[in-house]
């Protein structure tokens, strides 16, 4: 029989990869927090209640959490999730970011650095990973996301709307980062669970780009003309990357950000494509 996973935030860039990549394998509940995906339920982040009552009536033997929200009501609910999990000796696993280390921009880092956060939201996930941690031990995964990239994702939709609108681009210059596709978030998850593996893994490219770069790669592996740059320029290096170090993963679930750029190239190819009724 398939284990049931309870997806928290399903209809977001992670939620939408892991659904993929697990639901021949797993039986998944999709949950949001503002709407009902078909076969699954609305579970607002503010209500960890109703978290209770869908927890006991689905009874999964894994919950991912990609949700998003108010960061208080966020660590109620996770609370309330690690406690429920805790004594079912359940596991979990959660969406965290590069952020934790956006106190300590000096190098990058791997999955052995402990988190460094100076900004509130990098404060959030480094408070919630601890507390994570401490209740639910080896019962928890953390994937720590780099910036995540998909054919048509928000960030790809910001660069066409003010290349069309003439509005200027804001970026970041002398800012090193790893990126990560979407897909690869489904895949490790994937390999993750098959493999019973716990602790905390890195999702992102094995390589570093600096981010204004990035973004006129993009415009151009997607053929969008490049908008008006604001660039805001980094007073000495920085690095926003969280490199992936963990044996376990093998090769192929590894990327670089060439091949990222492959992908939002094949992707735009491919919704062209859909488009216009062509293959």
């Amino acid at each position: 029989m398939r284990k049931k996973v309870l997806l928290l935030g399903s209809s977001g860039l992670a939620g939408r990869a892991i659904n993929e990549a697990l639901r021949e394998d797993y039986q998944v509940v999709p949950a949001a927090g503002h709407q009902t995906p078909e076969g699954g339920c609305c579970l607002p982040v503010e209500e960890p209640q109703r978290l209770l009552e869908v927890l006991e009536h689905e009874n999964p033997e894994i919950v991912i959490s990609t949700i998003r929200g108010d960061f208080r009501a966020q660590l109620r609910f996770h609370e309330v999730l690690a406690d429920w999990l805790a004594e079912k000796d359940r596991q979990l696993l959660y969406m965290s970011t590069s952020n934790v280390f956006d106190g300590e921009l000096s190098r990058p880092h791997t999955e052995s650095d402990p988190p460094a956060a100076e900004s509130e939201y990098g404060i959030f996930k480094q408070k919630c990973e601890a507390m994570l941690n401490k209740k639910l031990g080896e019962r928890l995964i953390v994937f720590r996301l780099a910036s995540v990239w998909v054919a048509g994702c928000p960030r790809i939709r910001l660069l066409e709307e003010h290349s069309r609108s003439g509005k200027k681009h804001h970026t970041i210059h002398g800012d090193a980062v790893n990126v990560t596709l979407a897909g690869q978030i489904g895949e490790y998850a994937k390999f993750v669970l098959a493999h019973d593996l716990w602790g905390i893994f890195h999702v992102g490219t094995t390589d570093m780009v600096d981010y204004f770069e990035f973004e006129k790669m993009v415009c151009e592996a997607c053929h969008i003309a490049p908008p008006e740059f604001e660039i805001e320029e980094v007073p000495s290096q920085a690095y926003q990357a969280v490199l992936p170090a963990r044996e376990e993963i093998p090769t192929e679930l590894q990327m670089t950000v060439a091949q990222v750029l492959e992908a939002l190239a094949e992707g735009r190819q491919g919704a062209h494509a859909a488009g216009t009724g062509k293959e």
